[in-house]
């Protein structure tokens, strides 16, 4: 006589996961994270047909994006989840194109790729599904107006006889994957529409959107700190230290501003290295922060909240659930996500190097490492990706 336990033992062994009833399998669909809902879809076709009817949750995981040397990996690059620890994801081949290029920005599984090699250009690449958006030259004429580096200046000086309506040549196209330039992102997974916004020389920006065939020009007088991009949505911090916030969602940008605020703060100590950058939060509000590096080894944050009672920013002492990514410019919900840590500050990217893959700490002052770093790489990205 066999054993009850064996036979209920034997009988999990055989059962057959396909035959469960469609309530049951989307009860389990609907439970699981976006990586783990996407692996599920893979046990058989009862559960793929099952996934399709059930509502997936949309992946809010920072992802670390590496980008290997020239043909070290294969024309691939590798992808990080902190929730699954030790777990690496390898891209399929992405061609040699993408090894001769550098991501300027990212947004959700999109990266925003400047070729560095020939004849410079920008193209949008999502390394999950090989779907490239290709981008007018950079070489386009404008729409309106272009400088030279040293029309820029005297632009921003006031000198408005200077412009005039002609392409940018080569020598006048500055490295946009250069620390003094900055590229963001934003596109639409369902549409596909995009909008792309990168600087020239301090004092203007271009832009281009989903059907426009050349690059158009944003001109702005008073230069620029920083930029960052939620949605249709420019956020700015000029050299005026003002904050304004520009609409891209129709045919031209719109002021929402139209009493720029000024970012006032008290000074914290002197320091030979601070960096000021602007964040967005979940709910759309800017942040300030402040970045030093007093020592070269050791960094501090100080992120600032705008008090709209008082009118002054405040130092905000704590994130509470959510977590700030420097390169992507914006908070994340890190509450109940594995492998992310709640009120901290996460760096990466080309302005601090593969090097410094670091986690600040709003609550003990304190820098920890990411990941450890590697000769293998030679530039790291956050994004989001649609997994």
């Amino acid at each position: 006589m066999r054993s009850p336990k064996l036979g209920k033992r034997e009988e999990a062994a055989t059962a057959n996961w396909s035959n469960l009833c469609l309530d049951v399998i989307q009860m389990v669909l609907e439970k699981l994270s976006a990586t783990d809902f996407n692996r599920a879809k893979a046990v058989c076709s009862g559960w793929l047909s099952a996934s399709r009817q059930s509502v997936r949750k949309q992946n809010q995981i920072p992802w670390l994006i590496l980008f290997p040397y020239e043909r070290s990996y294969g024309y691939s690059c590798r992808m990080l989840n902190p929730a699954e620890k030790g777990l690496v994801y390898r891209s399929r081949n992405l061609g040699v194109e993408f090894t001769q290029s550098r991501c300027v920005a990212t947004c959700g599984s999109w990266l925003l790729m400047y070729l560095v090699h020939g004849q410079p250009k920008l193209y949008i690449l999502n390394p999950l599904t090989r779907d490239r958006i290709n981008l007018p030259p950079l070489e386009s004429r404008i729409c309106d107006i272009i400088f030279s580096p040293q029309e820029v200046r005297r632009f921003c000086l006031g000198d408005q006889q200077s412009r005039r309506e002609r392409a940018l040549t080569e020598e006048e196209m500055s490295d946009l994957s250069s620390k003094e330039e900055k590229s963001v992102l934003w596109v639409d997974e369902r549409s596909k529409n995009y909008l792309v916004v990168w600087s020239h020389g301090g004092c203007c920006l271009f832009f281009s959107k989903k059907g426009d065939n050349v690059w158009r020009m944003f001109p702005y007088v008073n230069g620029l700190w920083d930029f960052v991009c939620k949605g249709l949505m420019l956020y700015m911090y000029t050299r005026l230290s003002l904050i304004e916030i520009y609409d891209f969602s129709g045919d031209s940008p719109v002021s929402l501003t139209h009493a720029p605020f000024p970012f006032s703060y008290p000074p914290r100590f002197l320091s030979a290295f601070i960096i000021h950058r602007i964040a967005v939060t979940t709910s759309g509000e800017a942040l300030m922060v402040r970045i030093y590096n007093i020592h070269k080894t050791s960094r501090s944050f100080y992120v600032y909240k705008k008090n709209h009672a008082t009118n002054k920013w405040d130092e905000m002492a704590s994130l509470g659930d959510q977590a700030l990514i420097v390169d992507l410019g914006i908070t994340v919900s890190a509450k109940d996500v594995q492998g992310f840590k709640s009120n901290s500050i996460y760096f990466s990217g080309v302005t601090f190097g593969t090097s410094h893959i670091f986690i600040y700490s709003l609550a003990t002052h304190k820098v920890e490492p990411f990941m450890a770093s590697t000769n293998k790489f030679f530039d790291a990205r956050w994004f989001i990706p649609d997994v």
